[in-house]
């Protein structure tokens, strides 16, 4: 057996117990080498596999030859094993002749594209790019579906009877063109639209106008709600119902048809237990006219081919996002590559023509776009952040660390006075109590309402405490720490604990005034992951019990459900959380605490995201200035196939 044969398999093995790659990795290749595969298929493999967990659908094995370390996200202490890969590797003749030469291996434009075959790898050769196969499946639905749909015929609907419900919609605007008319104009023609923008640009706003605007033309539209996660719906269904306040004849018309709150997606496509699949699919398409999905750039191409294969062809679908937000935690980054060329706004003439006829915008003519260009509407103008936050969103969206530096002094932010978020360094060290205990300082207010009970009365009812539990649940939201990383030095774990070391009250777990947050889906108490309760001593029966948000009710009118925490299985404390978590969510003033070394995860998409959360205040915690302007600089790349 040659060296280089040698090396792959002891790198494979060397990768997982460096902990580098992930067992399932490993054990990708145990089965590609057990089924007769040459070891360095067997590490190509265990690569590719590597490469979905960190986010990507596929290797490149141009960048992977290049340079192994950046290709494959390895930290600077495992440059050995980079250099290790790129020499068991040998050249790119030796891996494509290891490639076409495989049995293992399905080769594109070999003509076999279409056979059923149980090959777990496909090779492009003329983009050099390797898969799994489910994930070149994905890949590969998710262009069809979008092909058909941009070449489908669409709803025909006369420009100026459109424009005369916008017009009745849409308040009157300084803006030189007002994007939200358009994107309205655009998602009432398109059975597949987009709708993109950051914070504060109106998103919510826009689509319950489109929603209006179709019922305006079909009074009986079946209409679903959905976005990624349980925390997310919720926030959708506020922002929602807070578009719809407005009092308006058209408006009223959307309120009486939305009945139902909006679902996971998960729940929408109905998830079946112990199955990669869902019971809605192309032989069974959701039973609904239009489906709204919001905060689009959570969603990972399984689950976006898996929404598009229940979508059925008369069934309009409507996606809501931040494009420059994170990338799905799972592989993949549709939103941001559907809308990767939204800010150009290439329209087609035609359909640009339409646009500003439909809309009463001075659109420019069009570009002569192909494709998606036509389905994608970018807003602007945020009417959410003013002065510093916005200006360290707008310059950390645009990589520009001058710029970023600069609006720093716009904001608090803190250069901690110690080198790690040492937990015993609160009792030790009166310089590390002191910066924690300020952090800290921000709880203070939640804290004081968790203690100071329901209004007092002499006959204390349920109604009371609910009034009480509801003001405890909107405080929590007023202040939250979010960090970069889970583990590690200034990561969300060192963190909470250092937290409750300053707020627990006893020994115990569950003690008075600790949140928390559901860590996995719980359909049994209708709890969803990222869901937050507060722990409070009920005043009637003095136990503990946790204070979760519900809908608003008459049976309800504080909206808050009391669950017993011998209930809850898998809930974690959270005075800090991370920024993935955070997303769908918004704080009056967020501290984003970053780390204090370099990490594949500090990204400008990851700052930009944490820094958005902040409505009112924005507080920075930057251990290392050197770390900051490189995570700005940083921007997430995620490789597939779909982009061109």
């Amino acid at each position: 057996m040659s060296s280089a044969l040698f090396s792959a398999n002891t790198l494979v093995r060397q990768l997982h117990e460096m902990g580098v790659s992930r067992a399932i990795d490993s054990h990708f290749a145990t089965l590609l080498m057990r089924t007769g595969c040459a070891e360095i298929l067997a590490l190509l493999g265990a690569l590719v596999s590597h490469q979905v967990g960190r986010g990507h659908t596929c290797l490149s094995l141009t960048q992977l030859l290049d340079n192994p370390q950046s290709s494959l996200g390895l930290e600077p202490e495992h440059a050995d094993l980079a250099a290790q890969i790129a020499q068991a590797l040998a050249s790119k003749q030796h891996v494509v002749a290891a490639l076409e030469q495989s049995a293992a291996v399905m080769v594109l434009g070999h003509g076999d594209e279409t056979a059923d075959t149980l090959q777990p790898l496909v090779w492009d050769p003329k983009r050099e790019l390797l898969y799994l196969r489910r994930y070149w499946q994905h890949e590969q639905r998710i262009r069809n579906w979008l092909v058909a749909r941009t070449e489908q015929a669409q709803t025909t609907v006369a420009p100026e009877t459109l424009r005369e419900v916008i017009t009745r919609l849409f308040d009157e605007s300084d803006a030189e063109i007002a994007w939200q008319r358009v994107a309205c104009a655009n998602a009432a023609k398109q059975n597949f639209s987009v709708i993109t923008g950051g914070p504060g640009t109106g998103k919510t706003y826009t689509v319950v106008r489109v929603l209006a605007t179709l019922l305006a033309f079909d009074q009986g539209l079946r209409i679903a709600l959905a976005a990624p996660t349980g925390k997310a719906a919720a926030r959708m269904d506020e922002s929602v119902n807070n578009a719809l306040a407005e009092q308006h004849a058209d408006l009223e018309r959307v309120k009486q048809n939305l009945q139902r709150k909006a679902s996971t997606l998960h729940r929408l496509l109905g998830s079946q237990r112990n199955s990669r699949y869902f019971r809605h699919n192309q032989n069974m398409p959701l039973p609904y006219d239009v489906v709204v999905v919001d905060e689009a750039s959570m969603i990972d191409t399984e689950m976006f081919d898996a929404l598009l294969d229940a979508t059925g062809p008369n069934t309009k679908l409507i996606l809501l996002g931040d494009k420059d937000q994170l990338a799905p935690v799972e592989a993949g980054s549709i939103l941001a590559t559907l809308c990767r060329n939204a800010d150009q706004r290439h329209y087609s003439a035609a359909h640009a023509r339409w646009l500003a006829e439909a809309s009463g915008e001075p659109l420019p003519e069009g570009a002569g776009a192909v494709g998606l260009a036509d389905h994608i509407v970018m807003l602007e103008g945020s009417q959410r952040f003013k002065g510093g936050i916005a200006d360290i969103a707008h310059a950390v969206n645009a990589c520009n660390v001058e710029a970023a530096n600069a609006a720093l002094q716009k904001v608090k932010h803190i250069v901690p006075p110690m080198r790690g978020a040492d937990v015993a360094s609160i009792h030790s060290d009166a310089v590390a109590r002191e910066f924690w205990r300020g952090l800290a300082r921000g709880f203070e207010p939640y804290v004081a309402l968790c203690n100071a009970g329901p209004v007092a009365s002499d006959d204390l009812t349920e109604d009371a405490v609910n009034a009480w539990a509801a003001q405890v649940l909107a405080g929590y939201a007023d202040y939250q720490l979010l960090t970069a990383l889970r583990s590690g030095p200034w990561g969300q774990q060192q963190v909470n604990q250092t937290m409750e070391l300053i707020f627990r009250a006893g020994t115990g777990v569950w003690y008075h005034g600790r949140p928390v947050m559901v860590s996995s889906n719980d359909y049994s108490l209708n709890l969803n992951n990222g869901d937050i309760g507060i722990v409070l001593k009920h005043p009637i029966d003095q136990k503990l019990r946790v204070a979760f948000a519900a809908p608003v009710s008459a049976l309800n009118p504080h909206g808050v459900r009391w669950v017993l925490p011998s209930r809850l299985t898998s809930v974690e404390t959270v005075y800090a959380m991370t920024v993935h978590k955070s997303q769908g969510s918004e704080f009056r003033h967020a501290v984003l605490i970053l780390p204090d070394r370099p990490t594949p995860v500090l990204t400008k998409e990851l700052i930009y995201t944490g820094v958005t959360r902040a409505k009112e205040e924005l507080s920075l915690v930057i251990p290392n200035l050197k770390v900051w302007q490189q995570g700005i600089t940083t921007r997430i790349e995620r490789l597939g196939g779909l982009a061109p």
